[in-house]
């Protein structure tokens, strides 16, 4: 009789199983934790808001009740990237969740037993050695990425529409990240007339330092992604009007403060996309197995008070085009 209790008791599991298309994880009753690994940021708020826990909320994983997480940063020193990153894996974490180009880097330098979902919209990961190819990455990692040189000459294009006359252009960007973005921005603006300027930002307290590397006399910024640039992105476009430039970013905020422009992937969606990938992972998919994704979804935000302060006529092509026109 005991038996047939054992039976019966598989037999059901495997028809939930089945009929509810879960693998056999979801049967678990232990909790998985992620390793978060990110810049310093406010992290969980950031996510939460970027509605990161409903994701996988929807998906089945709820935090405290089968998932929880670990958060570690490295504090704006890239120096110290190996710790958090070694001390995750020494936790023994199901997962590691790195958002950013170092941040990936190190995860991925940390481990190759550990299964990790990145979010990271500077590189490219094949170039990089992550992984195979994007849609069979083969190795422990998996994610989200976006490589720079498609927003690069989207950003000097808009830029070029908007001041017919573009020639000097200055690149503020935060060098304890990625080259990518800056490499190609260098790589095309030569295509679009354009000299190109660097303004390095290592910390916050660099933005004081910024006027003086104006020296070019640049007729437009271009700030490019990195986590301490989206931070940043108030400060940023303050920079921006004060020396009256027209201005473009990746982030959203960046409009909100003043900046002229922004072009670039929406946030939350990719946040979005990275969390139904991680629910996959958590649930058994091996990375390997599961194709790197590209952002889907783009925001394109004009400025037209900034416009108009800035002496600038905006063509209606342009009005047409943009997802949210701020007025005022």
């Amino acid at each position: 009789m005991k038996r047939g209790i054992r039976v019966l008791v598989a037999t059901t599991a495997f028809l939930l199983i089945a009929n509810f298309g879960m693998d056999a994880s979801w049967a678990q009753t232990r909790t998985f934790r992620v390793g978060v690994l990110n810049n310093g940021l406010s992290m969980r708020g950031w996510l939460s808001d970027m509605h990161f826990f409903q994701t996988l909320s929807e998906h089945g994983w709820v935090e405290g009740k089968n998932v929880t997480f670990e958060f570690r940063d490295w504090k704006g020193d890239p120096t110290r990237l190996d710790e958090p990153a070694t001390e995750l894996v020494r936790l023994k974490v199901d997962v590691l969740f790195p958002m950013g180009p170092a941040s990936v880097h190190a995860a991925f330098e940390a481990t190759r037993d550990i299964p990790i979902v990145a979010h990271d919209l500077e590189t490219d990961p094949v170039a990089a050695g992550y992984a195979q190819s994007y849609s069979r990455p083969g190795g422990n990692l998996t994610g989200l990425f976006l490589d720079s040189p498609e927003l690069a000459g989207k950003w000097i294009e808009l830029l070029k529409i908007i001041v017919p006359h573009l020639s000097r252009v200055v690149a503020v960007w935060d060098s304890t990240s990625s080259r990518v973005p800056l490499d190609a921005v260098r790589d095309v603006a030569p295509k679009f007339g354009v000299k190109l300027q660097v303004v390095e930002i290592r910390t916050s307290a660099d933005m004081n330092k910024a006027p003086s590397a104006f020296g070019g006399h640049p007729q437009a910024m271009i700030v490019l992604p990195a986590p301490r640039t989206y931070a940043l992105s108030v400060n940023l476009a303050k920079l921006a009007k004060k020396h009256r430039l027209p201005a473009i970013s990746f982030a959203v905020p960046f409009a909100d403060a003043g900046g002229l422009l922004v072009y670039g992937p929406d946030m939350a969606a990719t946040v979005e996309q990275s969390a139904v990938l991680l629910a996959k992972v958590l649930s058994g998919a091996k990375p390997g197995d599961l194709p790197i994704e590209r952002p889907t979804k783009f925001e394109f935000v004009l400025n037209l008070k900034t416009a108009r302060d800035l002496h600038l006529t905006v063509p209606d092509t342009v009005l047409l085009r943009a997802d949210r026109v701020i007025e005022k």
